[in-house]
């Protein structure tokens, strides 16, 4: 699948419950492009959530995705059982713990009843993991962890050296950054989409009812993403910067996701940083600590999170009075020409015979805001006083008339029917007072009793009332209308 052959380096794993009425749990595989959204790129139904059948997965997904072993990263919940599998299934590839997932089990596991503390410490203990969880390096996280071992209950020091110490590379935020996550440290993206399927599809849905709805989502889904692409692609947006400037440079090569995290580290680059040389090393001191720093790379978080140039590469180009733009600080995936090539919307499929892409042009309708019910209201009594203005400009025999029509038209809005309007032909001089039903009209049967006098034509209006009934089948509408005629012929 192009999608994912084109951005293979991250991947996010989780499973959705309830929603089949055989109880599989649904897997979904997502990955990132280079406007940062996200792509359904594998959905898989398991009988067992055991090592065999999670091990028939990956391997199949890897088997008809062979760009699987660029795959970087792999976001995943640490509640999917048999990790280990998956670490097997992607060698060479980051196992990262969801952050969310990591504090939803601090609050779940270290609690008074489980670890035998009091609520005090409890509340001290998850002050102490979330800064831990969040710390930024690694001499940050070694601080923390003596002291929880020093303050904090034995039971919860056992705990958490049992359980995440050994793996804190996996779930510990500025660890994670290091692997080249482009700073996604929880699963939100398959969170929000499960959140989607659960709205649309039903609990404990049959398999064929699931399919349906699954896939009218990921094509909702799709044609919202081919939208972004065609405007990323089509549309140049104002940028309020120099022409020249390396600002309106990497907002050219790149996509305007990532010109936008760009142009913040250029930004950030104007403030004043100092660089020591050591042994042919620029080091820079930090809120992260020593970083190490070349013209083209940095030891930083976001460097090595996004694949991007940092301020710090920025600030050291400038003191060396080196240009700023330079297209190989960037990683391909985040280029233009790259996600223009790998798009859906502009593949091979949609060029014409001499490689040039065919572009639709579709006018669209300005959608209408709907109307309040003071507007209703306003409007609704404009057309009534000019129909109380019509009504009393004629003689009576046309006045009694036509209030008689609008009582009835009143009557039926108040039964909750619906009327219409339709015009017949009668002569002046025939009109008498009282009005006798003259027309009758089935739809299907077409009956009409018609006065059998030479008339000279006229239009005269007449209500019509639509009265509809539902046909035993469904879908399908019987329409029976009867007319009254205001007029004796």
């Amino acid at each position: 699948m192009d999608a994912y052959r084109a951005y293979p380096e991250m991947i996010s794993v989780d499973a959705t419950y309830k929603l089949l009425e055989i109880r599989m749990p649904v897997y979904l595989v997502l990955n990132e492009d280079a406007m940062g959204q996200s792509e359904i790129v594998a959905v898989c139904f398991l009988a067992e959530e055991d090592a065999p059948s999670l091990k028939f997965f990956f391997d199949s997904f890897k088997k008809r995705n062979p760009e699987s072993r660029r795959v970087r990263v792999v976001m995943a919940d640490k509640d999917i059982q048999e990790r280990d599998v998956m670490k097997r299934s992607f060698s060479g590839a980051h196992i990262l713990i969801c952050l969310f997932h990591t504090m939803r089990s601090f609050k779940r596991e270290v609690s008074c009843e489980k670890l035998g503390i009091s609520p005090g410490q409890r509340l001290f203990c998850l002050e102490l993991l979330q800064k831990i969880a969040y710390s930024k390096n690694r001499n940050e996280y070694a601080a923390l962890h003596a002291q929880l071992e020093a303050d904090a209950a034995l039971s919860v020091v056992d705990y958490f050296n049992a359980n995440w110490h050994a793996i804190r590379d996996e779930w510990v935020m500025g660890m994670n950054f290091q692997t080249g996550n482009f700073l996604n440290t929880t699963n939100n993206r398959l969170e929000s989409l499960n959140a989607k399927l659960k709205s649309v599809i039903s609990r404990y849905s049959s398999l064929e009812e699931f399919l349906d709805k699954f896939y009218v989502i990921l094509t909702a889904l799709r044609t919202e993403r081919d939208h972004t692409a065609a405007v990323a692609i089509q549309k140049r947006r104002a940028a309020p910067f120099p022409p020249g400037s390396a600002e309106i440079e990497f907002c050219t090569f790149l996509t305007t996701y990532a010109a936008d995290y760009v142009c913040k580290q250029l930004t950030a680059s104007r403030k004043a940083v100092e660089f020591s040389n050591e042994n042919g090393d620029y080091i820079l001191k930090s809120s992260e600590g020593s970083i190490v720093v070349a013209v083209d790379t940095c030891s930083c978080s976001f460097r090595s999170s996004m694949r991007l140039p940092c301020r710090h590469i920025f600030s050291l180009r400038k003191m060396l009075d080196m240009p700023l733009f330079d297209k190989n600080l960037c990683d391909a995936r985040w280029s233009v020409q790259h996600y223009k090539a790998n798009s859906r919307l502009f593949s091979r499929t949609n060029q014409g015979p001499n490689g040039t892409v065919t572009c639709v042009a579709m006018e669209s309708t300005a959608r209408r805001k709907p109307f309040s019910q003071h507007q209703k209201f306003r409007k609704a009594m404009s057309v009534a006083t000019k129909l109380a203005t019509l009504t009393s400009e004629v003689a009576r025999i046309h006045f009694e008339r036509r209030v008689e029509m609008l009582e009835h038209l009143v009557k039926c809005w108040e039964e909750g029917r619906e009327v219409g309007l339709m015009e017949i032909t009668s002569t002046p001089h025939e009109w008498t007072e009282p009005a006798t039903l003259r027309h009758v009209s089935t739809v299907g049967e077409h009956d009409i009793e018609a006065h059998q006098q030479p008339a000279t034509p006229r239009h005269v209006s007449t209500v019509v009332e639509h009265h509809i009934e539902a046909h035993q089948q469904p879908g399908t509408l019987r329409h029976v209308s009867r007319l009254r005629d205001m007029c004796q012929l």
